[in-house]
Parts: structure tokens; C-alpha cells; sequence
């Protein structure tokens, strides 16, 4: 699954790179998990795993307040006072748990300092995605932000990547994107002629949801993307 080595990068060919949010920029697995902890802790019932998993499964999608509505309905729980209090908690620790990979500022500070792009392609809503940059305190690096509720397309369609580079206003083979789905992320960015780069470290999928899909570079940390650019 691995790609080329970071050392046999060509810096020399971007202008700039597009990154995924949620587990490329900071480990949102846990962050959800730990959102979901402090919910089952508040309302004493049910078990974390049981949200999280009712959370992947929703038919609302998989940040909607909803799920938890069905989670509380499983334990038997119909309140609407402990349900407004469960969004809260929720909602309050998932943004809180947020913390970036060690060396994602600099990074990025690194790359706009170099005068290359930098966009941002994420299933989360404008709304989420904005408060997590914002948190992060990396908002201000970002010429773009490209959001399903934005965009009327959401990953994988590679639609999503080519307009992303529409808005920066740089041809698709001279961008980097970079992800942690290689079905949600490497696939369409390679489909739009971008160069690729896995994020192994925040991959929580096992090989076999892989489908064969091998991004042209994979890295261990974030800063591992420096090389590939020439930086």
C-alpha cells in the first residue's frame, strides 16, 4: 500500500496542495470517541462504542445530532431535556478533543510562506470544518475551502478535487492532495490528475477496504509532505 519514497519527490512541478480535514490535519476518530465517552458518562447509560457506532451507521449522516436521538431511544430514553444535553456535551467535547498532528502549523505555515495554495476538501459541512481550522488556528493559511454544502458534490467524486482547483486557480497536475481515505481521498484526487499523498498515520481503515488503491506517496507524519514539495 505504500507509494514512493517522500525522497523522490518533484517540488519543482506544484503550485499547491489540496488536504482533507478529519484525520489527515488531527485524529478526529478520537475526538468523536471521546465526545461520545462524556455523553454516555452524562446521561449514565449505554456504552461509547454503542454511540459511536450508531453515529457511523445513521441514515442522517455521521455528524448528526440524530444519532444520538436514537441512541437515547435504544436505552429507553425520550426526554427532550436529555437529549438537548447530550447534543451539548457532544458537541462541546468533539470540538474541544480537536488537536492538530505535531507539526501541521508549521507545515502549513511553511508551504504558504513558500507562496504555494493551499485548499482544503472535506465531507464536513462549512459550518464544522471552519470551526475545526479555526481551532487548529490555521484558518488564515487557507486560499480555499471546498464543503459538500458548498460545492452540491461531496467526496469521492473527483468533481469535488477539480473544483477545488478551479478556485485556486492552478491546473490539476500541479497540485498535491493529501489524505487519510485512499477511497475517499487518493482515488479522486488521482481520477482529477493530481499527484497523491496517503496519511498512513491517520488511516484507521484495514487493507482489505483499500480496494487496491496505492497513492504516488505515502508519509508517516504530516511534515513528510515538505520533501515532496521541494521545501
Amino acid at each position: 500500500m505504500a507509494g514512493t519514497d517522500i525522497r523522490q519527490g518533484c517540488g519543482n512541478r506544484f503550485l499547491g496542495i489540496l488536504v482533507d480535514l478529519d484525520n489527515t490535519l488531527y485524529d478526529f476518530g478520537y475526538a468523536k470517541e471521546e465526545a461520545c465517552r462524556r455523553v454516555v458518562q452524562a446521561i449514565g447509560v449505554g456504552t461509547a462504542d454503542d454511540l459511536v457506532r450508531t453515529f457511523l451507521f445513521s441514515p442522517y449522516g455521521v455528524e448528526s445530532p440524530k444519532a444520538i436521538q436514537s441512541f437515547l431511544s435504544e436505552q429507553g430514553i425520550t426526554d427532550a431535556d436529555v437529549f438537548m444535553r447530550a447534543v451539548q456535551v457532544y458537541t462541546k467535547t468533539k470540538i474541544e478533543a480537536i488537536e492538530a498532528y505535531p507539526g501541521v502549523y508549521e507545515t502549513l505555515l511553511k508551504i504558504h510562506t513558500a507562496g504555494m495554495k493551499i485548499g482544503a476538501v472535506t465531507n464536513a459541512s462549512h459550518e464544522h470544518a471552519t470551526e475545526r481550522l479555526i481551532h487548529i488556528q490555521t484558518a488564515d493559511l487557507f486560499d480555499c475551502l471546498v464543503t459538500p454544502d458548498t460545492a452540491g458534490m461531496k467526496k469521492p467524486d473527483p468533481a469535488m478535487f477539480l473544483h477545488a482547483a478551479e478556485l485556486l486557480k492552478i491546473q490539476p497536475h500541479q497540485i498535491c492532495a493529501i489524505g487519510d481515505n485512499l477511497i475517499n481521498d487518493i482515488r479522486p484526487a488521482k481520477e482529477a490528475g493530481m499527484c497523491t499523498i496517503h496519511a498512513e498515520y491517520g488511516n484507521r481503515l484495514p487493507p482489505e477496504y483499500s480496494e487496491g488503491i496505492i497513492a504516488d506517496f505515502s508519509i508517516s507524519s504530516f511534515s513528510d509532505i515538505l520533501p515532496i514539495l521541494g521545501l
